[in-house]
Protein backbone atom coordinates (compact mmCIF):
# COMPACT_ATOMS: atom_id res chain seq x y z
CA UNK A 1 0.00 0.00 0.00
CA UNK A 2 2.82 2.38 0.84
CA UNK A 3 4.58 1.64 -2.45
CA UNK A 4 1.31 2.07 -4.36
CA UNK A 5 0.65 5.41 -2.67
CA UNK A 6 4.16 6.61 -3.47
CA UNK A 7 3.71 5.62 -7.13
CA UNK A 8 0.32 7.34 -7.33
CA UNK A 9 1.68 10.45 -5.64
CA UNK A 10 4.57 10.65 -8.10
CA UNK A 11 2.24 10.04 -11.04
CA UNK A 12 -0.16 12.77 -9.99
CA UNK A 13 2.72 15.19 -9.51
CA UNK A 14 3.97 14.48 -13.03
CA UNK A 15 0.62 14.43 -14.83
CA UNK A 16 -0.69 17.54 -13.05
CA UNK A 17 -4.32 16.42 -12.83
CA UNK A 18 -4.79 18.36 -9.64
CA UNK A 19 -2.88 20.51 -7.16
CA UNK A 20 -2.42 20.08 -3.45
CA UNK A 21 -5.25 21.42 -1.32
CA UNK A 22 -5.06 25.21 -1.12
CA UNK A 23 -8.15 26.05 0.95
CA UNK A 24 -7.94 26.72 4.67
CA UNK A 25 -10.52 27.34 7.40
CA UNK A 26 -9.82 30.41 9.52
CA UNK A 27 -11.46 30.30 12.94
CA UNK A 28 -14.50 32.61 13.09
CA UNK A 29 -13.65 34.08 9.68
CA UNK A 30 -14.57 31.40 7.15
CA UNK A 31 -12.30 30.17 4.38
CA UNK A 32 -9.42 31.65 2.43
CA UNK A 33 -6.69 30.17 0.29
CA UNK A 34 -3.56 28.86 1.97
CA UNK A 35 -0.99 31.69 1.99
CA UNK A 36 1.72 31.22 -0.66
CA UNK A 37 0.08 27.98 -1.90
CA UNK A 38 0.65 27.05 -5.53
CA UNK A 39 -2.34 26.78 -7.87
CA UNK A 40 -2.73 25.48 -11.40
CA UNK A 41 -6.17 25.89 -12.96
CA UNK A 42 -7.00 23.88 -16.10
CA UNK A 43 -10.73 23.08 -15.82
CA UNK A 44 -11.72 26.22 -17.75
CA UNK A 45 -9.16 28.49 -19.33
CA UNK A 46 -5.73 28.32 -17.70
CA UNK A 47 -3.70 30.01 -15.01
CA UNK A 48 -1.06 29.15 -12.46
CA UNK A 49 0.76 30.96 -9.72
CA UNK A 50 0.82 31.47 -5.97
CA UNK A 51 -1.73 33.00 -3.62
CA UNK A 52 -0.44 35.96 -1.66
CA UNK A 53 0.63 36.04 1.98
CA UNK A 54 -2.89 36.89 3.14
CA UNK A 55 -4.53 33.97 1.32
CA UNK A 56 -6.03 35.79 -1.67
CA UNK A 57 -5.49 35.53 -5.42
CA UNK A 58 -3.87 38.91 -5.74
CA UNK A 59 -0.50 40.60 -5.78
CA UNK A 60 1.31 40.92 -2.46
CA UNK A 61 -0.25 43.63 -0.32
CA UNK A 62 0.32 45.14 3.11
CA UNK A 63 -2.53 45.68 5.54
CA UNK A 64 -1.25 49.19 6.21
CA UNK A 65 -2.07 51.45 3.29
CA UNK A 66 1.04 53.13 1.83
CA UNK A 67 1.14 56.91 1.91
CA UNK A 68 -0.35 58.77 -1.06
CA UNK A 69 -2.21 55.65 -2.15
CA UNK A 70 -5.86 55.30 -3.13
CA UNK A 71 -7.13 51.82 -2.41
CA UNK A 72 -10.03 50.06 -4.09
CA UNK A 73 -11.25 46.77 -2.63
CA UNK A 74 -13.18 44.37 -4.88
CA UNK A 75 -15.17 41.50 -3.41
CA UNK A 76 -17.05 38.86 -5.35
CA UNK A 77 -17.07 35.24 -6.45
CA UNK A 78 -15.27 33.21 -9.12
CA UNK A 79 -15.62 36.02 -11.69
CA UNK A 80 -13.52 38.24 -9.42
CA UNK A 81 -11.15 35.46 -8.39
CA UNK A 82 -10.86 34.72 -12.13
CA UNK A 83 -8.72 31.59 -12.14
CA UNK A 84 -9.66 31.14 -15.80
CA UNK A 85 -7.15 33.81 -16.88
CA UNK A 86 -3.71 34.87 -15.71
CA UNK A 87 -3.62 37.26 -12.75
CA UNK A 88 -2.53 40.27 -14.78
CA UNK A 89 -5.51 39.75 -17.15
CA UNK A 90 -8.18 39.86 -14.41
CA UNK A 91 -10.38 42.94 -14.33
CA UNK A 92 -9.11 44.14 -10.89
CA UNK A 93 -5.49 43.95 -12.11
CA UNK A 94 -6.36 45.64 -15.42
CA UNK A 95 -8.24 48.38 -13.57
CA UNK A 96 -5.25 48.99 -11.30
CA UNK A 97 -2.92 49.26 -14.30
CA UNK A 98 -5.31 51.57 -16.17
CA UNK A 99 -5.60 53.90 -13.18
CA UNK A 100 -1.84 54.08 -12.62
CA UNK A 101 -1.07 54.51 -16.33
CA UNK A 102 -3.57 57.37 -16.62
CA UNK A 103 -3.10 59.28 -13.38
CA UNK A 104 0.29 60.49 -12.07
CA UNK A 105 -0.78 60.77 -8.44
CA UNK A 106 -1.82 59.23 -6.12
CA UNK A 107 -0.77 55.63 -6.57
CA UNK A 108 -3.67 53.23 -7.01
CA UNK A 109 -4.06 49.75 -5.59
CA UNK A 110 -7.01 47.55 -6.60
CA UNK A 111 -7.16 44.64 -4.19
CA UNK A 112 -8.82 41.41 -5.26
CA UNK A 113 -10.55 39.55 -2.41
CA UNK A 114 -12.82 37.40 -4.57
CA UNK A 115 -13.29 33.67 -4.07
CA UNK A 116 -15.19 31.01 -5.97
CA UNK A 117 -18.57 30.06 -4.55
CA UNK A 118 -19.03 33.25 -2.56
CA UNK A 119 -22.42 34.84 -2.16
CA UNK A 120 -23.10 38.36 -0.90
CA UNK A 121 -23.07 37.25 2.74
CA UNK A 122 -19.62 35.65 2.25
CA UNK A 123 -18.32 38.80 0.55
CA UNK A 124 -19.74 40.96 3.34
CA UNK A 125 -18.16 38.82 6.07
CA UNK A 126 -14.84 38.81 4.20
CA UNK A 127 -14.98 42.59 4.16
CA UNK A 128 -15.61 42.71 7.92
CA UNK A 129 -13.06 40.02 8.78
CA UNK A 130 -10.29 41.00 6.36
CA UNK A 131 -11.14 43.90 4.09
CA UNK A 132 -11.48 46.58 6.74
CA UNK A 133 -7.84 46.06 7.72
CA UNK A 134 -6.73 47.37 4.31
CA UNK A 135 -8.34 50.78 4.94
CA UNK A 136 -9.88 51.00 1.45
CA UNK A 137 -11.13 54.29 0.04
CA UNK A 138 -13.65 52.56 -2.21
CA UNK A 139 -15.28 49.14 -1.84
CA UNK A 140 -16.78 47.45 -4.91
CA UNK A 141 -19.20 44.55 -4.57
CA UNK A 142 -18.97 42.61 -7.84
CA UNK A 143 -22.36 40.91 -8.00
CA UNK A 144 -23.01 38.01 -10.36
CA UNK A 145 -26.76 37.78 -10.87
CA UNK A 146 -26.31 34.32 -12.39
CA UNK A 147 -25.86 32.65 -9.03
CA UNK A 148 -25.42 35.20 -6.23
CA UNK A 149 -29.15 35.34 -5.45
CA UNK A 150 -29.14 31.56 -5.06
CA UNK A 151 -25.92 31.61 -3.05
CA UNK A 152 -27.58 33.95 -0.57
CA UNK A 153 -30.36 31.45 0.16
CA UNK A 154 -29.46 28.64 2.52
CA UNK A 155 -32.24 26.55 0.98
CA UNK A 156 -31.51 27.19 -2.69
CA UNK A 157 -27.75 26.92 -2.14
CA UNK A 158 -28.42 23.43 -0.78
CA UNK A 159 -26.79 24.24 2.55
CA UNK A 160 -23.29 24.54 1.10
CA UNK A 161 -20.64 25.63 3.60
CA UNK A 162 -20.98 29.41 3.72
CA UNK A 163 -22.21 32.36 5.73
CA UNK A 164 -25.91 33.10 5.41
CA UNK A 165 -28.40 35.68 6.59
CA UNK A 166 -31.92 34.54 7.44
CA UNK A 167 -35.09 36.29 8.56
CA UNK A 168 -35.80 35.87 12.26
CA UNK A 169 -39.24 35.88 13.94
CA UNK A 170 -39.27 39.69 13.73
CA UNK A 171 -38.52 39.54 10.00
CA UNK A 172 -35.10 41.04 10.64
CA UNK A 173 -31.97 39.69 8.95
CA UNK A 174 -29.75 37.71 11.31
CA UNK A 175 -26.38 36.13 10.60
CA UNK A 176 -26.48 32.33 10.36
CA UNK A 177 -23.02 30.82 10.74
CA UNK A 178 -24.29 27.42 11.89
CA UNK A 179 -22.69 25.49 9.04
CA UNK A 180 -19.25 26.91 9.88
CA UNK A 181 -19.81 26.16 13.56
CA UNK A 182 -20.84 22.62 12.67
CA UNK A 183 -17.76 22.23 10.49
CA UNK A 184 -15.50 23.45 13.30
CA UNK A 185 -17.13 21.22 15.91
CA UNK A 186 -16.75 18.16 13.69
CA UNK A 187 -13.08 18.83 13.02
CA UNK A 188 -11.61 15.96 15.06
CA UNK A 189 -7.89 15.31 15.39
CA UNK A 190 -7.84 12.71 12.55
CA UNK A 191 -9.66 15.19 10.31
CA UNK A 192 -7.20 17.93 11.20
CA UNK A 193 -4.31 15.63 10.36
CA UNK A 194 -5.90 14.77 7.03
CA UNK A 195 -6.42 18.48 6.30
CA UNK A 196 -2.72 19.02 6.88
CA UNK A 197 -1.84 16.00 4.72
CA UNK A 198 -3.89 17.39 1.81
CA UNK A 199 -1.69 20.47 1.72
CA UNK A 200 1.36 18.30 1.12
CA UNK A 201 -0.05 15.44 -0.96
CA UNK A 202 -1.58 15.36 -4.44
CA UNK A 203 -3.16 11.97 -3.74
CA UNK A 204 -4.78 13.00 -0.46
CA UNK A 205 -6.07 16.18 -2.06
CA UNK A 206 -7.58 14.27 -5.00
CA UNK A 207 -9.25 11.72 -2.72
CA UNK A 208 -10.66 14.52 -0.59
CA UNK A 209 -12.02 16.33 -3.65
CA UNK A 210 -13.73 13.17 -4.94
CA UNK A 211 -15.21 12.47 -1.50
CA UNK A 212 -16.48 16.04 -1.20
CA UNK A 213 -18.17 15.90 -4.62
CA UNK A 214 -19.77 12.57 -3.71
CA UNK A 215 -21.12 13.98 -0.45
CA UNK A 216 -22.39 17.09 -2.26
CA UNK A 217 -24.20 14.92 -4.79
CA UNK A 218 -25.87 12.87 -2.05
CA UNK A 219 -26.89 16.06 -0.27
CA UNK A 220 -28.23 17.50 -3.52
CA UNK A 221 -30.40 14.44 -4.11
CA UNK A 222 -31.67 14.60 -0.53
CA UNK A 223 -32.60 18.29 -0.72
CA UNK A 224 -34.07 17.90 -4.21
CA UNK A 225 -36.33 15.08 -2.99
CA UNK A 226 -37.44 17.27 -0.09
CA UNK A 227 -38.12 20.11 -2.51
CA UNK A 228 -40.27 17.92 -4.74
CA UNK A 229 -42.46 17.12 -1.76
CA UNK A 230 -42.72 20.67 -0.48
CA UNK A 231 -42.63 22.95 -3.51
CA UNK A 232 -44.92 23.34 -6.47
CA UNK A 233 -43.85 21.87 -9.78
CA UNK A 234 -41.55 23.95 -11.95
CA UNK A 235 -43.00 25.87 -14.85
CA UNK A 236 -42.42 23.91 -18.03
CA UNK A 237 -39.36 21.70 -17.60
CA UNK A 238 -37.25 24.17 -15.63
CA UNK A 239 -36.13 22.80 -12.27
CA UNK A 240 -36.80 24.70 -9.03
CA UNK A 241 -33.10 25.02 -8.22
CA UNK A 242 -32.08 26.27 -11.68
CA UNK A 243 -30.38 29.67 -11.75
CA UNK A 244 -32.59 30.55 -14.71
CA UNK A 245 -35.36 31.24 -12.19
CA UNK A 246 -33.94 34.76 -11.82
CA UNK A 247 -35.41 35.56 -15.25
CA UNK A 248 -38.98 34.58 -14.31
CA UNK A 249 -41.26 37.66 -14.32
CA UNK A 250 -43.07 36.14 -11.33
CA UNK A 251 -40.59 34.77 -8.80
CA UNK A 252 -41.37 31.64 -6.84
CA UNK A 253 -41.47 31.93 -3.03
CA UNK A 254 -37.94 30.70 -2.30
CA UNK A 255 -36.51 32.86 -5.08
CA UNK A 256 -38.44 35.90 -3.89
CA UNK A 257 -37.01 35.30 -0.44
CA UNK A 258 -33.52 35.03 -1.97
CA UNK A 259 -34.02 38.42 -3.65
CA UNK A 260 -35.25 39.92 -0.35
CA UNK A 261 -32.31 38.50 1.60
CA UNK A 262 -29.91 39.80 -1.02
CA UNK A 263 -31.35 43.31 -0.79
CA UNK A 264 -31.04 43.28 2.99
CA UNK A 265 -27.44 42.05 2.97
CA UNK A 266 -26.43 44.69 0.42
CA UNK A 267 -27.85 47.38 2.71
CA UNK A 268 -25.87 45.97 5.64
CA UNK A 269 -22.78 45.90 3.43
CA UNK A 270 -23.29 49.52 2.34
CA UNK A 271 -23.84 50.74 5.90
CA UNK A 272 -20.71 49.00 7.22
CA UNK A 273 -18.57 50.39 4.42
CA UNK A 274 -19.83 53.91 5.05
CA UNK A 275 -19.30 53.56 8.81
CA UNK A 276 -15.65 52.81 8.09
CA UNK A 277 -15.35 55.97 6.01
CA UNK A 278 -15.28 54.39 2.54
CA UNK A 279 -17.45 54.73 -0.56
CA UNK A 280 -19.54 51.76 -1.70
CA UNK A 281 -20.25 50.75 -5.30
CA UNK A 282 -22.48 47.89 -6.45
CA UNK A 283 -21.43 46.47 -9.82
CA UNK A 284 -23.44 43.77 -11.58
CA UNK A 285 -21.45 41.51 -13.90
CA UNK A 286 -22.90 39.49 -16.80
CA UNK A 287 -24.16 35.99 -17.48
CA UNK A 288 -23.49 34.29 -20.84
CA UNK A 289 -27.17 34.24 -21.80
CA UNK A 290 -27.42 37.99 -21.19
CA UNK A 291 -24.58 38.83 -23.58
CA UNK A 292 -24.69 36.19 -26.30
CA UNK A 293 -27.94 36.19 -28.25
CA UNK A 294 -27.55 32.66 -29.59
CA UNK A 295 -27.65 31.29 -26.03
CA UNK A 296 -30.85 33.22 -25.34
CA UNK A 297 -32.45 31.64 -28.39
CA UNK A 298 -31.33 28.19 -27.29
CA UNK A 299 -32.86 28.66 -23.83
CA UNK A 300 -36.14 30.00 -25.19
CA UNK A 301 -36.43 26.96 -27.48
CA UNK A 302 -35.50 24.52 -24.74
CA UNK A 303 -37.93 25.75 -22.08
CA UNK A 304 -41.58 26.55 -22.48
CA UNK A 305 -41.34 29.73 -20.38
CA UNK A 306 -40.96 33.48 -20.84
CA UNK A 307 -37.59 34.84 -19.76
CA UNK A 308 -36.72 38.44 -18.92
CA UNK A 309 -32.94 38.36 -19.20
CA UNK A 310 -32.55 41.90 -17.86
CA UNK A 311 -34.78 41.39 -14.83
CA UNK A 312 -32.13 40.76 -12.12
CA UNK A 313 -30.05 43.76 -13.19
CA UNK A 314 -33.14 45.96 -13.39
CA UNK A 315 -34.15 44.86 -9.91
CA UNK A 316 -30.76 45.79 -8.43
CA UNK A 317 -30.58 49.07 -10.35
CA UNK A 318 -33.99 50.20 -9.07
CA UNK A 319 -33.15 48.95 -5.59
CA UNK A 320 -29.93 50.99 -5.67
CA UNK A 321 -31.77 54.12 -6.80
CA UNK A 322 -34.29 53.79 -3.96
CA UNK A 323 -31.55 53.34 -1.37
CA UNK A 324 -28.99 55.84 -2.71
CA UNK A 325 -26.44 53.19 -3.60
CA UNK A 326 -23.99 53.89 -6.42
CA UNK A 327 -24.68 51.33 -9.14
CA UNK A 328 -23.02 50.20 -12.35
CA UNK A 329 -24.37 47.45 -14.60
CA UNK A 330 -21.70 45.99 -16.87
CA UNK A 331 -24.00 43.83 -18.97
CA UNK A 332 -25.02 46.54 -21.50
CA UNK A 333 -21.39 47.41 -22.27
CA UNK A 334 -20.39 43.77 -22.72
CA UNK A 335 -23.44 43.07 -24.85
CA UNK A 336 -22.68 46.10 -27.04
CA UNK A 337 -19.07 44.95 -27.46
CA UNK A 338 -20.19 41.49 -28.59
CA UNK A 339 -22.67 42.83 -31.15
CA UNK A 340 -20.10 45.28 -32.47
CA UNK A 341 -17.09 42.95 -32.71
CA UNK A 342 -18.53 39.44 -32.72
CA UNK A 343 -15.94 38.45 -30.11
CA UNK A 344 -17.22 36.33 -27.26
CA UNK A 345 -16.68 37.58 -23.74
CA UNK A 346 -17.57 34.32 -22.01
CA UNK A 347 -16.03 30.89 -22.43
CA UNK A 348 -12.93 29.23 -23.79
CA UNK A 349 -12.23 26.88 -26.68
CA UNK A 350 -15.08 24.45 -27.26
CA UNK A 351 -17.21 26.23 -24.64
CA UNK A 352 -16.82 29.66 -26.21
CA UNK A 353 -19.83 31.78 -25.35
CA UNK A 354 -20.54 29.92 -22.11
CA UNK A 355 -18.97 29.97 -18.67
CA UNK A 356 -16.77 32.61 -17.05
CA UNK A 357 -15.32 35.70 -18.62
CA UNK A 358 -12.36 35.20 -20.92
CA UNK A 359 -9.73 37.90 -21.47
CA UNK A 360 -12.16 39.93 -23.60
CA UNK A 361 -14.71 39.99 -20.81
CA UNK A 362 -12.21 41.11 -18.19
CA UNK A 363 -10.82 43.80 -20.48
CA UNK A 364 -14.21 45.33 -21.27
CA UNK A 365 -15.22 45.13 -17.60
CA UNK A 366 -12.08 46.94 -16.45
CA UNK A 367 -12.47 49.68 -19.08
CA UNK A 368 -16.16 50.19 -18.24
CA UNK A 369 -15.49 50.44 -14.51
CA UNK A 370 -12.64 52.88 -15.14
CA UNK A 371 -14.89 55.17 -17.20
CA UNK A 372 -17.58 55.05 -14.54
CA UNK A 373 -15.14 55.92 -11.73
CA UNK A 374 -13.91 58.85 -13.81
CA UNK A 375 -17.38 60.09 -14.68
CA UNK A 376 -18.67 59.83 -11.11
CA UNK A 377 -15.47 61.33 -9.61
CA UNK A 378 -15.08 58.31 -7.34
CA UNK A 379 -11.31 58.42 -7.67
CA UNK A 380 -8.97 61.44 -7.62
CA UNK A 381 -8.39 61.62 -11.35
CA UNK A 382 -6.23 64.09 -13.22
CA UNK A 383 -4.91 63.76 -16.76
CA UNK A 384 -1.21 63.25 -17.41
Amino acid sequence: MIVLCVILEAGLAIVGINTKSNIRFVEDKGTTFVPHAYYRHTKEGFSEGYFNAHGFRDYERTYQKPEETFRILILGDSYTEALQVSLEKTFPALLEKKLNDTIPSPKFEVLNLGQSGFGTADAYMRYLNFGVQYSPDLVILAFLTGNDFRNNSKFLNEESLAFYFVFDENKELALDRSLFDEYRNNMTLPKRLFQSLKRHSYLASLLSERLFLWEQQLQKYSISDHAKNNMTKATGTLQDFSDLNIYFPKLRPHWQEAFDITAGVILKFRDSVRQHGSDFLLVTLSNPEQVHGEIQQDLVQRYDVTFDFEQPDTFLEKFSQRNEIMFLGLMPALKKYYFKTGKHLHGFGSTLGRGHWNENGHKVAAETIFKFLHKQSLVPLSAK
